[in-house]
């Protein structure tokens, strides 16, 4: 197969991310599931942007499994957050208190309301799931334009940044704050996302922002973590042309009660840098991949590789 980039191209060799640790999930497991005590959210309040559908939602799940006292979710519509925070209430049996908040983030109105309604109401965030995520129909950035790229840079970027910016200033300052990005593989692998130049920039550029941040910020202020979900069929990937059969989806589990894991001072060695919901937490907490975290700043993280 052929690539943007005019090689030619055998996915059966695209090892990358399948083959990074030897156990590959494609559903939940014990290390990062919510039921662990070491896990457990009481006392956290948990914000997830396009938290009322998709991963977002099923993210949403799993921190009322942690048994969160508060989540939030938000998103463009005011009927489908109603919606989806009525549903996720009825599953929180252990007391978690759900509340759904309506916020285009392309919109930085929109973002400026949602914050200072926060911020009138008295709460304060513990834990920012970054979720939200512009991802346009398949066409290069020619046949796309400036004015759709630059939508998907201002959800998947310059969105990023606000909301990063506004959690960190909050007051009081001092506590512990978890920040959660869910990225993608588009930022790294070009072949496989090659139909979608717009996503991977802007993503890229996203997930850089975070890990840029990160380097500057000690993870018991703030610890970042930008994680690739797996391959989720979600509505969004059914809208952007793809079906059921076209690929051997994960589980949407294992990137909810990875979002779980990343928050916690387990995965404090995974500050500022990128890595699969797929890869065993064990395996990178251990041996030659820990090895290699601990002893290369550029491990796993965005570069030019070779120079």
């Amino acid at each position: 197969m052929a690539d943007k980039y005019g090689d030619n191209v055998d996915f059966a060799t695209q090892k990358n991310g399948w083959e990074f640790t030897k156990a590959f999930h494609k559903t939940s497991y014990a290390a990062i599931s919510p039921e662990r005590p070491e896990l457990k959210k009481a006392g956290k309040t948990v914000l997830i942007t396009g938290g009322n559908q998709g991963i977002g939602f099923e993210i949403a799940r799993s921190y009322i499994k942690a048994l969160a006292s508060k989540v939030i979710i938000s998103g463009r519509r005011a009927d489908a957050v109603a919606s989806s925070a009525a549903e996720l209430a009825k599953e929180a049996s252990s007391g978690t208190k759900v509340e759904g908040r309506v916020c285009d983030v392309s919109k930085p109105s929109d973002i400026k309301e949602l914050w200072e309604g926060l911020e009138k109401d008295g709460i304060e965030i513990d834990i920012l799931v970054l979720n939200a995520a512009a991802f346009a129909p398949p066409k290069t950035l020619m046949e796309a334009g400036t004015e759709a790229i630059w939508h998907d840079y201002m959800v998947n970027t310059r969105a990023t940044l606000d909301f990063t910016e506004r959690f960190y200033k909050q007051q009081p300052t001092d506590k512990q704050k978890y920040l959660v990005g869910v990225s993608t593989m588009a930022i790294h692998n070009f072949v496989v996302t090659a139909d979608r130049p717009g996503y991977s920039l802007t993503k890229n550029a996203g997930t850089l922002a975070l890990q840029l941040i990160a380097k500057d910020t000690s993870p018991e202020k703030m610890q970042i973590i930008n994680f690739h979900p797996g391959g989720v069929f979600t509505n969004a990937a059914r809208l952007s042309g793809l079906e059921e059969n076209s690929y051997q989806w994960d589980d949407a589990s294992l990137a909810a009660d990875f979002a779980v894991w990343a928050a916690t001072p387990e995965a404090r060695f995974l500050h500022g840098r990128f890595v699969w919901a797929n890869w065993d937490v064990d395996e990178l907490k251990t041996g030659s991949i820990r090895e290699k975290i601990d002893n290369d700043p550029a491990f796993l993280r965005i570069g030019v590789n070779g120079v």
